[in-house]
């Protein structure tokens, strides 16, 4: 065995306050097979092992190496928030609308974890029926589920709502089937009396105007919504700058040129260029690190 490595492991594992079994799982073997090579009592192919340790610390040391980038309090978080909290204050029913990579889903996580006992997010899947909606609202209330019929489930969702000061948010909402996006608004807003925030892609607007849908009940009651135009100039200087403050404008402008309004893709655009930096052992960015980085991503924007 490598004695030198052994300690190398230990060093990086003690660095980046990581367990044994978090540090195997990622290595690819057992917690077992890990304390047998710390111990020096590993009978099994001790090179292979010691190829995949090696791996695993060059990666982690990169990945620490990086900067992460911080959840900002941008122009549209802000005003996704605001819209949450006149929901949840008022029991009344938002439509947050945004394309993809505009930071809505940033943004509703963020305001359950800062009201993590009177807030429900539900990631919503394609294809997300009434019963699967009824069953997971269920879960994230700690209701049982088990044996229950359908109508005694949704009376104990309701109620459950009804007692507290909660706001259901239901993220990418254009996924909901019909029946599932029109009951949402019976079971949280008329029965449960609760505040419901529908986030999704334009289209989720069309889904619910368009009269072949029926959807005129809920249409009705959606007393905030929001409209959001994407990243702005501004957020993106801030953006970077949490991360290089000393950051110089031509690189942020470089960026801003490839993502334009994606934040998403603007925050993987620094990241890429993190890794690039961490992987040439360099300090400061320039252009053509962002235009590396740049390669490796989709240009939505792309013309």
């Amino acid at each position: 065995m490598n004695q030198q490595l052994k300690e190398r492991l230990e060093t990086t594992m003690e660095k980046f306050s990581i367990s044994q079994n978090a540090a195997a799982k990622e290595i690819g073997y057992s917690g077992a097979v890990l304390s047998a090579y710390r111990a020096g009592t590993y009978n099994g192919d001790v090179a292979k092992l010691e190829e995949g340790i090696l791996k695993w610390i060059a990666r982690t040391e990169q990945a620490h190496a990086r900067k992460k980038v911080p959840v900002l309090e941008t122009e549209d978080l802000l005003h996704i928030v605001k819209a949450i909290e006149i929901t949840h204050a008022e029991k009344d029913i938002a439509l947050i609308i945004a394309d993809a990579g505009s930071g809505k889903t940033t943004a509703a996580k963020w305001y359950e974890a800062h009201n993590e006992r009177t807030a429900i997010l539900i990631p919503v899947i394609s294809g997300m029926n009434r019963k699967m909606l009824v069953t997971e609202l269920a879960k994230q209330l700690s209701l049982d589920t088990v044996r229950q019929p359908f109508n005694t489930l949704v009376q104990n969702i309701a109620a459950a709502l009804a007692d507290r000061n909660m706001v259901v948010i239901l993220d990418e909402a254009d996924y909901l089937k019909a029946d599932a996006l029109e009951f949402a608004r019976r079971i949280v807003y008329d029965l449960g009396q609760s505040g419901l925030v529908l986030i999704g892609l334009p289209r989720l607007r069309g889904i619910i105007q368009n009269l072949k849908n029926d959807h005129r009940q809920l249409e009705s009651r959606v007393g905030v919504c929001l409209q959001l135009s994407g990243l702005t100039k501004k957020d993106a200087a801030f953006i970077t700058r949490s991360v290089w403050p000393d950051v110089e404008h031509e690189i942020i402008d470089a960026i801003y040129a490839i993502a334009k309004s994606d934040i998403r893709q603007f925050v993987k655009i620094i990241e890429r260029s993190q890794h690039m930096l961490a992987l040439n052992k360099l300090d400061k960015i320039d252009l053509e690190t962002v235009e590396m980085a740049s390669q490796l991503i989709i240009r939505r924007n792309w013309r």
